[in-house]
């Protein structure tokens, strides 16, 4: 996949993205958009236990082999479409034009909000359960200290305000909260997007947490070389497990029923690929060139293929072998046990918990190395709750405020934010904070993502295949459609089990849609016009010439409607226009009525000795019209727009304005213009006749 493949035509440019406070190394970067990635290590080994008992290490495999073979070539390849950190909403709206388009992509960034969501509320539950059964002596009598001082207070109350909860729901939920809070403020604290001391702090507390990890896993497995009994009793127990009688892992044929059984179970551990759409939304801080163009900077993009490879390596060599170690040596009860291996099974050989064989897994581990272990991973985890929050605030809000479905002074304040955080702070009470009933919801907003990943990759292919006909593109078309099946039937298969999740995330959905569409109502009245480009240098030596030479009347018309002969002398009779006075005819065509935002081109030419302005790419004619006419009246004449009568419905006029960009032109350019933050006299008059 050559950069210099991959850049987007100039016809179909990527939407702009906010620009990031800076850049650093995409190293740095990773340390950043890889906790919520690497994070999942705190959980993921038991959630792998739990799901597929002592095949977990071989469905963890499966994983692996996903993530190498589908995810990071189809982000790899996003990232070279999307260079500006969109990913899969920027190529959706870019492939699917219209009404249609929009709707996906909000349809898109209501999943997207479910998975951030969850991502917040389940990392910030799984560090609540490190602390709260972290047998650390100071700590465990500060909570019961905590606890007492709880239950004093308790007993105050009434009887219908302390039944809401269960006495261990609530210190579950308390300490949950308190988590959240502490990520609220540090994201307070970058309320300018990712900083560079949050990368740096992020960078530490990674190197910090990766560093135990590995000590954990490295000891485990040196036990286990020493002890090979404890492979092989448990190489037993996965032939035991296979319900397959041909399913022996001592024949080759044998591994193909264990391989279709770990392949079933993937969708169960599926949360091992979430944050791969965090990385792309991270890609605006990494370093680039000076000599990377705006529209495709080559080393941006080649050093965040190198994060994205470097990521998955570092993240398919931890989940395999802490998961490998967890399902050997620890005891399968205290998997289902809650304060023992459960959601922290890491955390129990930490704290020196007994294993498998009997005794501890080292004298280095216990109270002290178990505590600093809690401490690294609770920082990470929340750390991680942290950088998904700051990105759902720089690419939610930002998106919808561009396609007009979001108040730009709303997006200042963070309405949006406060709702997600009402919505955290529901889901976590509505969960009472516990990490297992929360797992299907989280699954299904990351499979979602990745199946609408895995379609816009499909899509953007196939139209590349069709108009280049490059030899990659067959070889990446069939690869990124096994991933869509991959990935849509896992999607299905978590809802089907656990429907919980696709329920919440419709009702994102629908809240996202229909407040969106509430505020594209009222800002339809708002100019739009961000300024005019021009075809040619000739076009744009007429539009000044019109603008020193005083054209003062300017005629719409409607593109492929009566010729301009009559059209001018209808003008003239009906609106009594002089002979000797110049008409400017103005021909604005409709382009994608679903944008917001606009910047018309204008191709302007002289045509049986009349001056025509072609004005193409209008997402609104009223707006284009009235931003022409205002263009000209800041430097030149104050000019007169001539209109006929139309007759349209004012009702179906009105509707068709709101929703295809036409309809009603004379009334709304003239209160476009009544309303424009220009002197009175300065206001170009509008005249129907």
């Amino acid at each position: 996949m050559s950069e210099s493949k991959e850049a987007p035509t100039a016809a179909e440019p990527e939407p702009p993205s906010p620009i990031p406070v800076y850049t650093t190394s995409w190293m740095l970067v990773l340390c950043v958009v890889g906790l919520d990635y690497l994070s999942s290590l705190a959980y993921q080994p038991s959630v792998a236990f739990s799901a597929a008992g002592v095949l977990a290490p071989l469905v963890t495999v499966v994983v692996v082999a996903v993530t190498f073979l589908l995810a990071v070539p189809l982000y790899c390849y996003l990232a070279g479409r999307s260079p500006r950190g969109l990913g899969s909403a920027g190529m959706l709206e870019r492939l699917i034009s219209g009404w249609r388009g929009k709707f996906l992509v909000v349809a898109l960034l209501g999943f997207a909000a479910t998975d951030l969501v969850f991502t917040r509320t389940f990392s910030a539950a799984d560090a609540a359960e490190h602390l709260l059964y972290s047998p650390f002596g100071p700590w465990k009598r500060t909570l019961t200290d905590a606890a007492k001082i709880g239950e004093d207070a308790k007993a105050e109350l009434p009887q219908e305000v302390t039944g809401v909860v269960g006495h261990g729901d609530s210190k579950r939920l308390i300490v949950t909260f308190a988590i959240l809070l502490a990520g609220s403020v540090i994201s307070i604290w970058c309320r300018k997007g990712m900083i560079r001391g949050l990368v740096r702090f992020s960078a530490l507390s990674l190197g910090i947490y990766l560093v135990l990890t590995a000590i954990i896993v490295g000891t485990g497995v040196a036990f286990l070389i020493d002890h090979s009994d404890a492979v092989e009793s448990w190489w037993r127990k996965v032939g035991d497990k296979a319900t397959d009688p041909l399913a022996n892992p001592n024949s080759y044929a044998g591994w193909i029923p264990l391989l279709i059984a770990a392949a079933v179970l993937f969708p169960k551990l599926a949360l091992g690929l979430s944050g791969y759409e965090l990385a792309l939304t991270g890609m605006p801080l990494v370093r680039g060139s000076m000599t990377d163009q705006p529209d495709h900077p080559r080393v941006r993009i080649r050093r965040t293929r190198y994060m994205l490879v470097t990521l998955a390596g570092l993240m398919a060599i931890y989940l395999f072998s802490t998961t490998f170690v967890s399902t050997l040596l620890i005891p399968s009860e205290a998997f289902q046990t809650d304060g023992l291996a459960a959601n922290r099974s890491l955390a129990y050989l930490a704290h020196g918990g007994p294993i498998i064989p009997g005794g501890t897994l080292s004298p280095l581990f216990g109270q002290w190395f178990g505590a600093a272990y809690d401490l690294a991973t609770v920082v990470v985890l929340t750390l991680a709750g942290v950088t998904v929050l700051i990105s759902t605030r720089e690419l939610i809000p930002p998106y919808l405020c561009r396609l007009g479905m979001e108040w730009e002074r709303a997006r200042r304040i963070g309405v949006m934010m406060y709702l997600f955080t009402g919505l955290k702070i529901a889901v976590t009470y509505i969960y009472k904070a516990d990490v297992d009933a929360q797992r299907g919801a989280y699954l299904t907003g990351v499979l979602a993502l990745f199946t609408v990943a895995s379609f816009t990759g499909v899509v953007d292919v196939w139209q590349r295949r069709a108009t280049q006909g490059r030899v990659q593109f067959f070889l990446l078309l069939p690869l990124f459609a096994v991933g869509l099946v991959v990935f849509a039937i896992s999607f299905v298969s978590v809802v089907w089990s656990q429907p919980d999740g696709i329920i919440l995330a419709l009702m994102f959905v629908v809240l996202l849609l229909g407040t969106s569409m509430i505020t594209r109502f009222f800002r339809s009245m708002e100019l739009r016009v961000e300024g005019f480009s021009f075809a040619d240098e000739q076009s744009k030596a007429m539009w000044d010439d019109l603008i020193r030479n005083d054209y003062p009347m300017l005629v719409p018309s409607r593109p492929g409607g009566e010729c301009l002969i009559n059209k001018e002398s209808e003008i003239r009779k009906l609106h009594r226009v002089p002979d000797h006075l110049p008409l400017v005819f103005i021909h604005a065509e409709l382009g994608d009525a679903s944008d917001f935002y606009q910047r018309p081109l204008i191709r302007a030419r002289r045509e049986d000795g009349r001056v025509v302005v072609y004005i193409t790419r209008c997402a609104s004619l009223a707006h284009t019209i009235a931003a022409a006419a205002l263009e000209i009246s800041k430097s030149g004449v104050v000019p007169e727009i001539h209109f006929g009568w139309s007759l349209e419905n004012p009702l179906t006029a009105n509707l068709n304005f709101v929703l295809f960009g036409h309809g009603n032109v004379p009334w709304l350019v003239h209160t476009l213009i009544r309303s424009a933050d220009m002197p009175a006299e300065k206001k170009p008059r509008v005249l129907v006749g």
